[in-house]
Protein backbone atom coordinates (compact mmCIF):
# COMPACT_ATOMS: atom_id res chain seq x y z
CA UNK A 1 0.00 0.00 0.00
CA UNK A 2 1.58 3.26 -0.74
CA UNK A 3 1.58 5.58 1.98
CA UNK A 4 2.37 9.21 2.59
CA UNK A 5 4.10 11.40 4.86
CA UNK A 6 2.31 12.14 8.01
CA UNK A 7 3.04 15.82 7.51
CA UNK A 8 0.86 15.56 4.15
CA UNK A 9 -2.12 13.97 6.32
CA UNK A 10 -1.95 16.08 9.13
CA UNK A 11 -2.26 19.17 6.53
CA UNK A 12 -5.18 17.71 4.62
CA UNK A 13 -7.68 17.78 7.55
CA UNK A 14 -6.19 14.48 9.34
CA UNK A 15 -4.94 13.54 12.84
CA UNK A 16 -0.74 13.21 13.05
CA UNK A 17 -1.86 9.52 14.83
CA UNK A 18 -4.96 7.82 13.25
CA UNK A 19 -6.11 4.20 14.46
CA UNK A 20 -9.13 2.19 14.09
CA UNK A 21 -7.63 0.15 17.04
CA UNK A 22 -8.51 2.07 20.64
CA UNK A 23 -9.43 5.49 22.04
CA UNK A 24 -8.32 6.70 25.57
CA UNK A 25 -9.63 9.42 26.72
CA UNK A 26 -10.00 10.55 30.71
CA UNK A 27 -12.01 7.34 32.36
CA UNK A 28 -12.51 5.83 29.33
CA UNK A 29 -10.27 3.57 27.21
CA UNK A 30 -12.32 2.32 23.76
CA UNK A 31 -11.09 -0.78 21.62
CA UNK A 32 -12.10 -1.79 18.18
CA UNK A 33 -15.83 -0.13 19.36
CA UNK A 34 -15.74 -2.04 22.87
CA UNK A 35 -15.33 -0.62 25.86
CA UNK A 36 -12.21 -2.11 27.88
CA UNK A 37 -14.42 -3.38 31.10
CA UNK A 38 -16.49 -5.26 28.68
CA UNK A 39 -14.16 -6.73 27.23
CA UNK A 40 -11.76 -8.03 30.41
CA UNK A 41 -12.54 -11.11 31.58
CA UNK A 42 -14.90 -12.04 29.19
CA UNK A 43 -12.49 -12.62 26.31
CA UNK A 44 -9.04 -14.65 26.47
CA UNK A 45 -5.90 -13.93 25.50
CA UNK A 46 -6.13 -14.97 21.74
CA UNK A 47 -9.43 -13.88 21.27
CA UNK A 48 -7.79 -10.22 22.45
CA UNK A 49 -4.47 -10.23 19.99
CA UNK A 50 -6.87 -11.22 16.85
CA UNK A 51 -9.87 -8.91 17.51
CA UNK A 52 -6.64 -5.89 18.35
CA UNK A 53 -5.07 -7.12 15.47
CA UNK A 54 -7.94 -7.98 12.68
CA UNK A 55 -10.82 -6.31 14.45
CA UNK A 56 -12.97 -9.27 14.49
CA UNK A 57 -14.05 -11.59 17.42
CA UNK A 58 -13.11 -15.30 16.84
CA UNK A 59 -15.72 -17.97 17.89
CA UNK A 60 -14.01 -19.88 21.33
CA UNK A 61 -13.05 -23.03 19.26
CA UNK A 62 -11.56 -20.98 16.97
CA UNK A 63 -9.68 -18.93 19.94
CA UNK A 64 -8.66 -22.19 21.41
CA UNK A 65 -7.14 -23.28 18.10
CA UNK A 66 -5.16 -19.89 17.65
CA UNK A 67 -4.02 -20.20 21.09
CA UNK A 68 -2.79 -23.77 20.47
CA UNK A 69 -0.28 -22.16 18.10
CA UNK A 70 1.11 -20.07 20.30
CA UNK A 71 1.35 -22.52 23.12
CA UNK A 72 2.89 -24.83 20.47
CA UNK A 73 5.77 -22.40 19.77
CA UNK A 74 6.29 -21.09 23.04
CA UNK A 75 9.53 -23.24 24.01
CA UNK A 76 11.81 -25.11 22.56
CA UNK A 77 14.96 -24.79 24.08
CA UNK A 78 18.89 -23.20 24.71
CA UNK A 79 19.36 -25.01 21.04
CA UNK A 80 17.22 -22.10 20.06
CA UNK A 81 19.29 -18.29 19.70
CA UNK A 82 16.28 -16.56 21.02
CA UNK A 83 16.12 -18.57 23.88
CA UNK A 84 19.84 -19.01 24.29
CA UNK A 85 20.56 -14.82 24.21
CA UNK A 86 18.12 -14.46 26.90
CA UNK A 87 20.03 -16.94 29.00
CA UNK A 88 23.45 -15.01 28.18
CA UNK A 89 22.27 -11.57 28.39
CA UNK A 90 21.03 -12.66 32.28
CA UNK A 91 24.39 -13.44 33.40
CA UNK A 92 26.06 -9.92 32.37
CA UNK A 93 24.39 -7.77 34.65
CA UNK A 94 21.34 -6.61 32.34
CA UNK A 95 18.29 -5.60 33.35
CA UNK A 96 15.43 -8.24 33.77
CA UNK A 97 13.88 -6.74 30.29
CA UNK A 98 16.50 -6.04 28.43
CA UNK A 99 17.49 -9.68 28.33
CA UNK A 100 14.02 -10.45 27.56
CA UNK A 101 14.82 -7.94 25.06
CA UNK A 102 17.87 -9.84 23.76
CA UNK A 103 15.54 -12.83 23.00
CA UNK A 104 13.28 -11.47 21.30
CA UNK A 105 15.15 -8.92 19.11
CA UNK A 106 17.33 -12.64 17.41
CA UNK A 107 13.93 -13.49 15.99
CA UNK A 108 13.93 -12.43 12.10
CA UNK A 109 13.59 -13.91 8.64
CA UNK A 110 16.09 -16.80 9.83
CA UNK A 111 15.08 -17.66 12.86
CA UNK A 112 11.14 -16.67 13.47
CA UNK A 113 10.62 -15.52 9.93
CA UNK A 114 9.49 -19.14 8.25
CA UNK A 115 5.61 -19.12 9.48
CA UNK A 116 5.46 -15.74 7.65
CA UNK A 117 7.45 -16.80 4.67
CA UNK A 118 5.12 -19.56 4.63
CA UNK A 119 1.86 -17.95 5.04
CA UNK A 120 2.44 -16.06 2.14
CA UNK A 121 2.76 -18.89 -0.08
CA UNK A 122 -0.01 -20.19 0.72
CA UNK A 123 -2.04 -17.44 0.54
CA UNK A 124 -0.37 -16.76 -3.00
CA UNK A 125 -1.35 -20.31 -4.01
CA UNK A 126 -5.02 -20.78 -3.14
CA UNK A 127 -5.48 -17.19 -4.74
CA UNK A 128 -3.94 -18.11 -8.23
CA UNK A 129 -5.83 -21.47 -7.87
CA UNK A 130 -9.46 -20.02 -7.47
CA UNK A 131 -8.45 -17.13 -10.34
CA UNK A 132 -7.46 -20.45 -12.45
CA UNK A 133 -3.55 -18.93 -13.21
CA UNK A 134 -1.90 -21.54 -11.33
CA UNK A 135 -1.14 -24.76 -8.89
CA UNK A 136 1.07 -26.21 -6.38
CA UNK A 137 2.94 -27.71 -8.80
CA UNK A 138 3.87 -24.41 -10.26
CA UNK A 139 4.28 -22.59 -7.61
CA UNK A 140 6.96 -24.34 -6.48
CA UNK A 141 8.57 -24.70 -9.42
CA UNK A 142 8.86 -20.47 -9.33
CA UNK A 143 10.22 -21.28 -6.14
CA UNK A 144 12.90 -23.92 -6.43
CA UNK A 145 13.79 -21.75 -9.70
CA UNK A 146 14.56 -18.98 -8.05
CA UNK A 147 16.88 -20.94 -6.01
CA UNK A 148 14.44 -20.89 -3.11
CA UNK A 149 13.34 -23.25 0.15
CA UNK A 150 10.21 -24.22 0.57
CA UNK A 151 9.74 -22.96 4.44
CA UNK A 152 7.00 -25.22 7.10
CA UNK A 153 9.16 -28.19 6.32
CA UNK A 154 11.95 -30.09 7.67
CA UNK A 155 13.29 -29.80 11.12
CA UNK A 156 17.07 -30.25 12.36
CA UNK A 157 16.36 -32.12 15.15
CA UNK A 158 12.97 -33.35 14.89
CA UNK A 159 11.70 -35.82 12.29
CA UNK A 160 8.18 -36.84 13.99
CA UNK A 161 6.84 -33.27 15.55
CA UNK A 162 4.74 -34.02 18.11
CA UNK A 163 3.78 -30.41 17.87
CA UNK A 164 2.76 -30.70 14.22
CA UNK A 165 0.50 -33.92 15.48
CA UNK A 166 -1.28 -32.20 18.05
CA UNK A 167 -2.30 -29.45 16.05
CA UNK A 168 -3.23 -31.40 12.96
CA UNK A 169 -5.35 -33.44 15.73
CA UNK A 170 -7.24 -29.85 17.06
CA UNK A 171 -7.23 -28.62 13.65
CA UNK A 172 -9.51 -31.82 12.04
CA UNK A 173 -11.82 -31.23 14.81
CA UNK A 174 -12.91 -27.93 13.40
CA UNK A 175 -12.76 -28.84 9.92
CA UNK A 176 -15.41 -31.32 11.24
CA UNK A 177 -17.31 -28.76 12.31
CA UNK A 178 -17.11 -26.25 10.04
CA UNK A 179 -15.70 -23.63 11.64
CA UNK A 180 -12.56 -23.65 9.07
CA UNK A 181 -12.57 -24.69 5.87
CA UNK A 182 -9.08 -27.26 5.96
CA UNK A 183 -8.47 -25.14 2.31
CA UNK A 184 -5.24 -24.35 3.24
CA UNK A 185 -3.83 -27.63 5.54
CA UNK A 186 -4.57 -29.55 2.72
CA UNK A 187 -2.68 -27.30 0.01
CA UNK A 188 0.26 -27.41 3.21
CA UNK A 189 -0.10 -31.41 2.33
CA UNK A 190 -0.48 -31.38 -1.13
CA UNK A 191 2.93 -28.99 -0.82
CA UNK A 192 4.91 -32.03 1.37
CA UNK A 193 3.94 -34.33 -1.22
CA UNK A 194 5.33 -32.50 -4.64
CA UNK A 195 8.49 -31.62 -2.71
CA UNK A 196 8.47 -35.30 -1.98
CA UNK A 197 8.27 -36.37 -5.24
CA UNK A 198 10.57 -33.81 -6.18
CA UNK A 199 13.33 -34.10 -4.01
CA UNK A 200 13.06 -38.31 -3.96
CA UNK A 201 12.93 -38.11 -0.35
CA UNK A 202 10.12 -37.96 2.25
CA UNK A 203 9.19 -34.43 3.52
CA UNK A 204 7.85 -33.34 6.87
CA UNK A 205 6.06 -30.69 7.64
CA UNK A 206 7.15 -28.83 10.36
CA UNK A 207 5.24 -26.50 13.55
CA UNK A 208 6.31 -23.67 11.04
CA UNK A 209 4.17 -24.91 8.48
CA UNK A 210 1.08 -26.28 10.18
CA UNK A 211 1.36 -22.86 12.44
CA UNK A 212 1.12 -20.85 8.88
CA UNK A 213 -1.82 -23.13 7.57
CA UNK A 214 -3.64 -22.83 10.71
CA UNK A 215 -2.99 -19.06 10.90
CA UNK A 216 -4.18 -18.59 6.99
CA UNK A 217 -7.42 -20.67 8.23
CA UNK A 218 -8.29 -17.72 10.40
CA UNK A 219 -7.42 -15.11 7.81
CA UNK A 220 -4.44 -13.63 9.78
CA UNK A 221 -2.40 -11.22 7.80
CA UNK A 222 1.19 -12.73 6.62
CA UNK A 223 3.01 -9.39 7.59
CA UNK A 224 1.67 -10.00 11.41
CA UNK A 225 3.24 -13.86 11.64
CA UNK A 226 6.26 -12.55 13.22
CA UNK A 227 4.99 -10.31 15.37
CA UNK A 228 2.92 -13.54 16.87
CA UNK A 229 6.19 -15.48 16.94
CA UNK A 230 7.30 -13.37 18.98
CA UNK A 231 4.21 -13.19 21.24
CA UNK A 232 4.37 -17.09 21.50
CA UNK A 233 7.93 -17.15 22.16
CA UNK A 234 8.25 -14.80 24.44
CA UNK A 235 6.87 -16.80 26.76
CA UNK A 236 9.79 -19.29 26.78
CA UNK A 237 12.08 -16.20 26.80
CA UNK A 238 11.04 -14.76 29.79
CA UNK A 239 10.75 -18.17 31.54
CA UNK A 240 14.16 -18.99 30.27
CA UNK A 241 15.61 -15.76 31.63
CA UNK A 242 14.48 -15.86 35.09
CA UNK A 243 15.78 -19.25 35.77
CA UNK A 244 19.36 -17.90 34.65
CA UNK A 245 19.02 -15.14 36.62
CA UNK A 246 17.83 -17.20 39.97
CA UNK A 247 21.00 -19.52 38.90
CA UNK A 248 23.19 -16.38 39.78
CA UNK A 249 25.68 -17.17 36.84
CA UNK A 250 27.84 -14.51 35.92
CA UNK A 251 28.86 -13.94 32.03
CA UNK A 252 27.69 -17.40 30.46
CA UNK A 253 29.59 -17.28 26.82
CA UNK A 254 28.12 -18.58 23.92
CA UNK A 255 30.71 -21.78 24.55
CA UNK A 256 32.88 -23.13 26.93
CA UNK A 257 36.34 -21.72 27.54
CA UNK A 258 37.89 -24.78 25.22
CA UNK A 259 40.46 -23.92 22.32
CA UNK A 260 38.66 -26.49 19.95
CA UNK A 261 35.28 -24.40 19.90
CA UNK A 262 37.06 -20.68 18.94
CA UNK A 263 39.68 -20.99 16.43
CA UNK A 264 41.41 -17.49 15.24
CA UNK A 265 42.07 -17.43 11.70
CA UNK A 266 44.00 -14.62 11.18
CA UNK A 267 47.64 -13.40 10.63
CA UNK A 268 50.22 -14.67 13.02
CA UNK A 269 52.20 -12.62 15.60
CA UNK A 270 55.33 -11.89 13.52
CA UNK A 271 58.56 -11.51 15.94
CA UNK A 272 60.44 -8.01 15.49
CA UNK A 273 62.80 -7.97 12.53
CA UNK A 274 61.00 -10.60 10.81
Amino acid sequence: MAGRSALETYKKGGAWWETEISDSKKNEIIIRGKRVEDLIGNVTYSQMLYFLLVGEELNERKAALFESVLVAGSDHGPRAPSIAAARMAATCGVTFNSAVATGINMLGDVHGGAVEDSMAILYATKEAIDEGRGSVTEQLDRLLQAGKKLPGFGHQLHDDDPRVKRLYELSQLLIEEDDISGVYLRLLEDFRLHISDRKKRSFTINVDGISAAIQCELGIPAEAAKGIFALSRGMGIVAHAYEELQNGTLIKGPCPNEETLVRYTGKSVREEGE
